[in-house]
């Protein structure tokens, strides 16, 4: 964050410097590279103040005017996200692999431009783009590779990636360790995938980590590669994860699919060595370890 901004509470307050004297609200908002998306909603919830009057976007701002950013929570973490650097784990020239935080897409669509994959190309800035390479669940967080070219893009897939997670499930497995065999089904117009005789081979291999009352930890690696292929499995199995609404999990916990990519595999596509990168647990799941026994 530059010296001219400041995060208060639900607010980024940025003082004009004279570089940007007249220079209209529109513009300058696209300097600080708060999302089109993002300037709607503050748009709409009259969040843009300029010496603590609401401002149109056609408003000329002038050195030492306050341009006050008051946002509803729901777009505070984006904008706030702007303001710092992401969590890079590892990075070259070809490849960044970076901790994605649990609520923000891995790439962009329809419904969200403010995805992980948008902000690293602010990040970097002039026109920057990476390319996803796989993917994790808009509610899922952890470990998200991404190629800084479209050669590495084309060399490296998700297959190649072995992905470990951590899941936390509802109940226990009776075994220790395991592998968990159905057919998955997902249609375009079905949030959830389901168990068919008609859909794909899915194979889930789990490790009991950790167990507590009402749910266990469990180190998940995927065989194969499912749309929600574990909160599905591990569902059908009697065991939806913690959070997961979706699949029948309680939310009186966590209000998320309670799972994290913790680290991931492969070799690279350019120097053939052998990459692993580890993501610690994030801490709304870590809380899930330090519970009043509820028994």
């Amino acid at each position: 964050m530059s010296g001219n901004q400041e995060k208060k509470n639900d607010q980024i307050i940025h003082t004009v410097t004279g570089s940007e004297n007249g220079t209209t609200v529109k513009a300058l908002l696209k300097q600080m590279n708060i999302p089109r998306r993002t300037v709607t909603r503050l748009m709409q919830n009259r969040g843009i103040l300029l010496n603590g009057v609401s401002v149109p976007l056609s408003g000329t701002v002038h050195t030492g005017d306050t341009l006050c950013l008051s946002f509803v929570q729901s777009d505070l973490k984006t904008a706030l996200f702007l303001k710092e650097a992401p969590d890079i784990l590892y990075e070259d020239e070809d490849l960044v692999i970076v901790n994605k935080p649990f609520g923000m897409p891995c790439h962009p669509s329809r419904e969200h431009q403010d995805d992980m994959g948008t902000l690293l190309g602010l990040y970097y800035g002039n026109g920057f783009t990476v390319r996803t390479v796989g993917r994790l669940d808009k509610d899922v967080s952890g470990v998200m590779v991404y190629a800084k070219n479209s050669m590495t893009a084309s060399q490296l897939s998700d297959h190649q990636i072995h992905k470990q997670y951590t899941a936390v499930i509802t109940g226990q497995f009776e075994g220790p360790s395991g592998r968990l065999e159905c057919r998955l089904k997902k249609t375009p117009y079905q949030r959830q995938a389901f168990v068919s005789a008609d859909g794909k081979d899915c194979i889930t291999d789990y490790e009991t980590m950790d167990i507590y009352p009402g749910h266990s930890f469990v180190s998940v690696s995927i065989v194969t590669g499912r749309t929600h292929q574990i909160r599905a499995t591990m569902a059908h199995f009697g065991h939806p994860l913690l959070g997961d609404k979706l699949y029948g999990g309680s939310t009186e916990l966590i209000r998320r699919p309670a799972l994290h990519c913790r680290s991931v595999t492969f070799i690279h596509p350019k120097t053939k060595k052998k990459i692993t990168v580890v993501c610690d647990l994030p801490e709304d799941m870590q809380k899930l370890k330090s519970l009043p026994d509820q028994g």
